[in-house]
């Protein structure tokens, strides 16, 4: 949206990345992510994906971090590879967008890896 300015002390960036996902079964992704999480380093995006690349099975739930905000409110994060910091435990804590437009830190408190489905035909 050319000419529109964004928010007064706004911490985040807006848009999305075609990143890539280094997905348990050996095999590299596509995966459409948020712009700021794509630049934070501890979740292991790497990219921008090249034209052509596979799109992460829709039905296939990717490896993920759970954790709480300040609030207590339960609150997840992607990671992109195994050897990413939120992964490894190097990091313990992870940020998010706030509805607020501003970033919030959440502490890690379990992780989630793939979970293949495949739908019947």
């Amino acid at each position: 949206m050319a000419g529109v300015l964004p928010l007064a002390g706004s911490a985040v960036t807006r848009g999305f990345v075609w990143a890539y996902y280094y997905s348990d079964d050996g095999n590299v992704y596509a995966w459409r992510t948020d712009a700021d999480y794509f630049a934070m380093s501890e979740r292991g995006w790497t990219g921008p994906a090249a034209p052509g690349t596979i799109v992460y099975p829709r039905h296939w739930s990717p490896r993920r971090v759970v954790g709480h905000d300040a609030d207590g409110k339960r609150q997840v994060a992607i990671v992109a590879s195994v050897t990413a910091d939120l992964w490894t435990g190097v990091s313990t804590t992870f940020t998010i967008n706030g509805s607020d437009e501003a970033p919030h830190t959440c502490s890690v408190d379990l992780q989630q890896g793939e979970k293949y489905a495949f739908r019947p035909r």
